[in-house]
């Protein structure tokens, strides 16, 4: 059985590769302790994942995602308490300790955890002298129950007394109804184990749809049962109707003009309506972790992982529709996003060999739909269009030195290739945000908040922002803007430093305000000493680029070291280091 340190140990990994001292110090355990639970985690885990040591610090690889989850899942009491929360209507605390066979207090703060980890998705309450349950309609409890059997059926049919081979029964004998009999099994599982629960009044539905599946499974439920069944399995294909390529068009077309961007992409719009038509059809709103492992990209593209918060919001209000996973519809804004960059940045390629110079424009400009390429021979040639134009990057694909250049230059040998490519991308998003770096985030707007000990963050962003627009530093709109995004979870916070920000129709440029806090505060359950208020407008595409520059020129560094930040040279010492 896997620690609560050794779950919270690949919690920590799962997201970003970290130094042992910062890991020791995070579990408040000895470096030794923290080798002894990696050794251990690799042995448990066999080959569905591995911890390794990378030289600058450990990483959490996972080979098969499917099977280290359900490795995890043997390990992680909270689904096995969720398990017998929903399959009760009331379940004692007492109960609880039997059922882990773990001591009451342990059973307490585990519980405790469990409300806190799913508050956003449902609520797990307690009435005195009854119990602890889950505190909404049947219909959601079915839904969770059934995303609880999908991530291991065997551990459900345990709890249920039932043999394993049952819902490989279920799932084959629904291969023939639907076009997903594995979510179908286990809406079906879901029902027969809440069946003993009062369902509500049945609707007079045709009670035999699922009959002879659950005849074959060898499972025997009451006509109101096979009732509820029918009515869910219609109740979702109803709100699966309901979505579609019009709708999800218009309330996307309503966002991006709120944003102010341009035209909807078409292939958004369709990966958009493709995948919410499954989450209508086929509603996941369990984790398959602890946490998000989307956060890099998080930073990087904010905006986009707004977008799919407001996109939520208003499908939830439009079509009734609840969505709870927000990273894959805000994976295919940022790559909409990506695909619709700006205006075009020139490159200048210095190379000798006209195949090798033609073979390689074609591959950055395929690869970097934003850029041109445009080919010298000379360094005399390239000088002469350095006085006309301003080049993003300069590639010396020649023998050629080019040391007096004062434009970012990157050397490459030869056929450029993946590699290369992505080295071409990091390099030029580098010149162009370093260059502007002191511009985007000016001194002048550095300051130091004194908050006071205990202060929630809420309160802390709220009086900041008010500061900010008394000194007519920051419009209203933009003001309440970033207080709402606040407000609304999944605050962006990277490695430590806390980063509230919004699109502004006021705005001409990147803004930024870098804050030292007094005492730290509790964002997304991390303490954070500073944070970066940033306000930009979404015209400048480019500038939507500097989220990704912070993310990684920030996460180059552990975590103690930006603890220690001081002041705003300190901050932007880092940035551009």
């Amino acid at each position: 059985m896997l620690s609560e340190r050794q779950l919270c140990l690949l919690e920590k990994l799962e997201n970003q590769n970290l130094a042992m001292k910062e890991l020791a110090r995070g579990l408040n355990v000895s470096s030794r302790t923290v080798l002894r639970d990696i050794d251990y985690l690799n042995f448990t885990l066999s080959d569905a994942a591995r911890i390794s040591t990378n030289g600058s610090g450990y990483q959490l690889e996972i080979f098969d995602r499917g099977r280290y989850f359900q490795q995890l899942q043997r390990h992680d009491n909270d689904d096995k308490m969720l398990f017998v929360l929903l399959t009760n209507i009331y379940t004692t605390r007492l109960q609880l300790a039997e059922w882990l066979n773990l001591p009451e207090k342990i059973v307490n703060d585990q519980l405790a955890r469990l409300k806190l980890r799913y508050e956003r998705w449902f609520t797990i309450t307690s009435r005195p002298n009854s119990g602890h349950f889950v505190d909404e309609t049947r219909r959601k409890k079915l839904i969770i129950l059934a995303n609880l059997i999908k991530k291991d059926p065997r551990m459900a049919c345990a709890n249920l007394n039932l043999e394993s081979h049952v819902f490989q029964v279920l799932q084959q004998q629904l291969e023939s109804i639907g076009d997903s009999p594995e979510y179908s099994a286990t809406l079906l599982l879901a029902v027969y184990a809440l069946r003993n629960q009062q369902p509500d009044a049945a609707c007079g539905a045709d009670s035999e749809t699922f009959r002879a599946v659950y005849d074959a499974a060898g499972l025997y439920l009451s006509n109101a049962s096979l009732q509820e069944a029918d009515e869910l399995f219609n109740q979702l294909r109803q709100s699966a109707a309901q979505v579609s390529a019009k709708t999800i068009g218009e309330l996307t077309r309503e966002l991006l003009i709120n944003h102010g961007l341009g035209e909807l992409d078409p292939q958004l719009l369709d990966d958009l309506t493709a995948h919410i038509a499954r989450c209508a059809a086929r509603p996941l709103w369990l984790q398959e972790s602890r946490q998000g492992s989307m956060n890099n990209l998080k930073a990087a593209w904010p905006m986009a992982f707004d977008l799919s918060i407001g996109l939520i919001n208003r499908i939830r209000q439009r079509l009734n529709i609840e969505i709870y996973d927000s990273d894959l519809i805000g994976l295919y804004f940022a790559c909409a996003l990506e695909r619709n960059q700006g205006d075009k940045h020139t490159i200048i390629l210095l190379a000798e060999q006209n195949a090798i110079a033609t073979i390689n424009q074609q591959a950055i400009e395929r690869e970097l739909h934003h850029c041109r390429v445009v080919i010298t021979r000379q360094p005399a040639e390239l000088f002469a269009i350095c006085e006309e134009i301003t080049p993003a990057l300069i590639i010396n694909n020649s023998h050629f030195p080019l040391e007096t250049c004062a434009v970012e230059t990157l050397i490459i040998k030869n056929i450029i290739n993946p590699a290369g490519i992505n080295l071409v991308k990091e390099k030029l998003e580098y010149s162009l945000i370093k260059q502007k770096l002191p511009l985007f985030i000016p001194e002048e707007l550095s300051f130091v908040y004194a908050n006071s000990p205990g202060d929630n963050w809420l309160s802390v962003i709220k009086d900041i922002c008010a500061r900010l627009v008394k000194r007519g530093l920051l419009h209203k709109d933009d003001a309440n803007s970033v207080y709402r995004r606040e407000t609304e979870g999944e605050n962006l916070v990277v490695n430590r430093i806390a980063i509230p920000h919004c699109w502004s129709e006021s705005s001409s440029q990147f803004r930024g305000f870098f804050v030292c806090l007094k005492h730290p505060v509790v964002v997304n359950n991390e303490s954070v000493s500073h944070l970066l208020l940033a306000c930009t407008s979404t015209a400048l595409r480019q500038e939507l680029k500097i989220f990704s520059y912070l993310a990684s020129s920030l996460n180059r560094y552990d975590a103690q070291k930006i603890e220690r930040i001081e002041n705003y040279q300190q901050f932007m010492e880092l940035l551009c280091g």
